[in-house]
C-alpha cells in the first residue's frame, strides 16, 4: 500500500495544538464555556483541511462548515467539564507514548521527527500533551453518549440512497488486489559497517577526544548533532528499549560502549541524573545503505512470485507466510477494493497491464529512510461510476450511518448547549 505521507500523519497528529497559541491583537471570534477559539485558530483548521484534501481553496460554506464543527467540539469539551469528566495522567502519557512511537515507526526515526518539526522530542512531547487530554475527553464524552452504538437497518440504507442519490459522489477507479509486503531488511554488512564506524569514533573518545565535538562532525542525529549530541532531560519512557536500558544504567560522566537499536549505533554519555529523570548526550551511527540488501529482497520477491505462477504455493498461502502486512497477511494478502488515489502510481501502471488472477513484480513503497516491496495480485479492476445499491451496498451504508450519527449528534449538540455559555462573533 502506499505510505502515508510524513506531513500529513504529523498535520492530522498536531491539529490543534502547535498553531493553537493566540498571538497579540489576534480576534477571539467564539467564546463556549471556559474555551475560545481564536482568529488564527480558525484559519489554521481552514490551512490544514486544506492541505490534507489537497484543495487550493475552500468554500465559504465548508469554512462555515469547519467553523461549526470546531464550536462543536469546544461545546462537547465544555460538557465534560460540567459531568467532572477527567482523564488520568498515566492514560495521557500512555496515549502520547503510543502516539509519539507512531509517529516515529512511521518518519522512520526520531531525528526525522525532530527535523521535520525543528523541535526536540521532549518538545513535541510538551506541544501534544495539553491538546491530547482534551481530545482524550471529548471523546469520552461522546462514547458515554453513543455507547450502545449507531446502526442503521437495510430500510434505512435504502431510504438515504433514495433521497441522496443524485448528491452522492461517484465512484474512483478501484482496485481489488492482494499484496505480500517485505520491509526492507537491514543486512549483515551493513551493520558491520556502521558498527565499525561506531567503534572508531568510542576509541577516538577513549583517547581523549571531545565527545561534544564528535558528535558534531559525526552524528547522523542531525538535530542533536548541532548541541554536541544534547538530548536534554528525559524521563523513562521518552528512548527506545535499547538506548533507555543503558543510559539509566550509566554514572554520571560514564560512556557506554557501542549500542545497537533500530536506528543504528549509539555512543551514550550521561551527564546527569534528577530523579526520574537523565540528561544525556549521544553519537549516532545510521546503518549504510548497498544496494545488495534491496536485491536481497527484490529476488526473494520475484521468487516467491515465480512458484505462484508455476503452482508450487497459492497467492493466499505465500501471504500468510511471508507477507509482513499484519493488518491482511492473515486474510491471505487480501486488500479489498482500493481507490486509484490511494495507490502509488508505478502500483497503478502495473496494475492496468495485468489481467485478472496475475501478479506484478517487485514495487518498491515508502520514502527513502522506511521502505519496503511488495507484489499485487490483481482480483479485477472497477472502473470510475456513480454509486448504485447493487455493487456499492457497504459503501452507501457508510455514508447512511454517517448521516444518521451525524443527526443524532446534532440534536445532542443542541441540547447540551442550553446549558453551555456560547457567544458566536462572526
Amino acid at each position: 500500500m502506499n505510505n502515508i505521507k510524513v506531513l500529513a500523519i504529523l498535520i492530522i497528529i498536531f491539529a490543534g495544538s502547535a498553531a493553537f497559541t493566540q498571538v497579540d491583537g489576534d480576534r477571539i471570534i467564539a467564546v463556549i464555556g471556559n474555551e475560545i477559539i481564536t482568529e488564527s485558530d480558525f484559519q489554521y483548521q481552514v490551512q490544514l483541511y486544506a492541505r490534507q484534501n489537497q484543495l487550493t481553496e475552500i468554500s465559504p460554506y465548508l469554512a462555515q462548515q469547519l467553523f461549526q464543527s470546531m464550536v462543536t467540539n469546544k461545546i462537547i469539551l465544555a460538557k465534560a467539564e460540567q459531568d467532572s469528566i477527567t482523564v488520568a495522567g498515566d492514560e495521557v502519557d500512555r496515549e502520547l507514548d503510543g502516539r509519539i512511537k507512531t509517529l516515529i515507526d512511521q518518519v522512520g526515526s526520531q531525528q526525522r521527527l525532530e527535523e521535520t518539526y525543528g523541535m526536540t522530542l521532549s518538545k513535541i512531547k510538551n506541544l501534544l500533551r495539553e491538546d491530547l487530554e482534551k481530545n482524550m475527553k471529548i471523546e469520552r464524552v461522546k462514547r458515554k453518549q453513543f455507547q450502545g452504538g449507531l446502526r442503521v437497518s437495510d430500510k434505512e440504507v435504502r431510504d438515504f440512497y433514495n433521497n441522496f442519490r443524485d448528491s452522492l459522489p461517484d465512484v474512483n477507479e478501484e482496485f481489488e488486489v492482494g499484496h505480500i509486503f517485505l520491509e526492507r531488511k537491514i543486512s549483515d554488512a551493513e551493520k558491520r559497517e556502521a558498527k565499525r564506524i561506531a567503534q572508531q569514533l568510542l576509541d577516538s573518545i577513549k583517547q581523549g577526544v571531545d565527545f561534544s565535538d564528535l558528535a558534531k562532525r559525526n552524528s547522523s542525529d542531525s538535530m542533536s548533532a548541532l548541541q554536541g549530541g544534547d538530548l536534554g532531560y528525559a524521563k523513562k519512557g521518552t528512548f527506545v528499549k535499547e538506548f533507555e536500558e543503558i543510559v539509566f544504567g550509566l554514572k554520571e560522566g560514564e560512556v557506554s560502549d557501542v549500542v545497537e537499536t533500530q536506528f543504528g549505533y549509539h555512543i551514550i554519555k550521561l551527564n546527569e541524573k534528577q530523579g526520574d529523570k537523565v540528561k544525556s548526550q549521544h553519537i549516532l551511527v545510521n546503518f549504510p545503505r548497498f544496494e545488495s540488501s534491496d536485491f536481497e529482497t527484490i529476488n526473494f520477491l520475484k521468487d516467491v512470485k515465480s512458484k505462484i505462477e508455476i503452482g508450487e504455493i497459492t497467492f493466499d498461502s505465500a501471504a500468510k507466510i511471508y507477507s509482513m502486512d499484519e493488518n491482511n497477511n492473515k486474510n491471505g494478502g487480501y486488500t479489498g477494493r482500493v481507490p486509484v488515489e490511494q495507490m502509488d502510481s508505478l502500483a497503478v501502471e502495473s496494475l492496468r497491464n495485468l489481467s485478472s488472477g496475475q501478479i506484478t513484480e517487485p514495487l518498491r513503497i515508502g520514502d527513502d529512510n522506511n521502505y519496503g516491496y511488495e507484489i499485487y495480485k490483481l482480483i479485477k479492476i472497477y472502473p470510475p461510476h456513480k454509486l448504485n445499491i447493487t455493487d456499492d451496498y457497504e459503501r452507501i451504508k457508510r455514508y447512511a450511518e454517517t448521516y444518521k450519527e451525524n443527526k443524532e449528534m446534532e440534536k445532542w449538540i443542541n441540547e447540551i448547549r442550553e446549558t453551555i455559555y456560547v457567544d458566536v462573533r462572526m
